[in-house]
């Protein structure tokens, strides 16, 4: 199996995001992964980009089979997808219509 194919991609839907207190580059994220994950509280360095508000209520592609991993006392379980052009974090949206947990290949 090629390391591609062990990475478990899902949509996932952010259900809220809040900035962690001192910290310029961390964000807290409750997001559903649906059936196979459920909610899972991902913490990823997109704060210079985006704002908590703007997430909210939106879908993403997410790796969903990352072991844990604690940064700054917050324990993270998966990481978001985003393009990186001129070290700048574009997170790629997903359509509404496709349910929570779907399988990205």
């Amino acid at each position: 199996m090629s390391d591609f194919q062990k990475m478990d991609l899902r949509v996932g839907k952010v259900i809220s995001a809040s900035a962690i207190e001192g910290s310029i580059n961390l964000l807290r994220l409750k997001v559903d992964l649906g059936y196979d994950y459920g909610v899972r509280q991902i913490i990823s360095g997109i704060a210079r980009w985006y704002k908590p508000e703007k997430l909210r209520g939106k879908k993403f592609i997410f790796l969903a089979n990352l072991e844990g991993k604690k940064l700054m006392g917050n324990k993270s379980a998966g990481m978001i997808l985003c393009a990186d052009e001129n070290h700048s974090a574009f997170i790629i949206p997903v359509d509404n219509k496709i349910p929570e947990g779907t399988l990205i290949r």
